[in-house]
């Protein structure tokens, strides 16, 4: 009777040890009587891309731009005298403005300083009027009807005997001064003498001599 009990026990044990699994290499314990989990399926987060809507653009109201370079000013170009010159030649002298111009048609070609007959004193006025260039000398001795006498290197008569351009070594005032009234010439026109050695090699005979007030 123990026998067979003993008997029994033995084949249920058996059958016990059947049915569990055991370790494969490789594989690790796998849990007892329980299936490989299946996977659980995972469903990816979404890909769709924020909005990538650009910010506005549109630039902000720029204020004007203010120009700070200074105000150009323009300065007027002084009144040509030879303007209006149809002449080869002219030669102008204004008495008031004691300054001579040289013109070779419109084109000024030389002005200068001069100073003219005393106007305050008797007989010493610069004639005034339209005359011609009537001769070029050099190194000449003038004489005055009161005798006195004057050397000069460059002399120029507009109206020989009495009256002409010529230096004046001797002159104590400026060229160009008011003060020619008292202390001028006895009525020849006197010139700086660089202008007049430029006035004697560039007149010819016969050149126009306009003088006026």
């Amino acid at each position: 009777m123990r026998t067979a009990r003993l008997r029994a026990a033995l084949l249920a044990a058996g059958a016990l040890l059947t049915a569990c699994g055991t370790s494969q290499p490789g594989t690790g314990t796998a849990a007892l009587g329980t299936p490989a989990a299946t996977p659980t399926a995972t469903t990816p987060a979404s890909t769709t891309p924020a909005s990538t809507t650009p910010a506005s653009t549109t630039p902000a109201s720029v204020a004007p731009v203010v120009s700070s370079s200074p105000a150009v000013t323009t300065t007027a170009a002084p009144p040509n005298p030879c303007a209006g010159n149809k002449l080869d030649q002219l030669v102008k002298v204004s008495l008031h403005a004691q300054q001579m111009w040289m013109c070779h048609g419109t084109t000024l070609a030389r002005e200068t300083p001069i100073t003219s007959g005393a106007a305050a004193l008797p007989y010493d006025s610069t004639p005034t009027g339209n005359f011609h260039i009537q001769g070029r000398d050099t190194h000449t001795l003038l004489t005055l009807n009161t005798g006195a006498q004057y050397h000069v290197k460059y002399w120029i008569p507009f109206s020989a005997p009495l009256f002409g351009f010529h230096d004046a070594s001797w002159q104590t005032i400026p060229y160009g001064s008011q003060k020619y009234r008292t202390d001028g010439s006895h009525g020849c026109i006197h010139m700086p003498l660089t202008a007049i050695q430029f006035f004697y090699h560039w007149v010819h005979l016969g050149a126009t001599v306009h003088i006026r007030t």
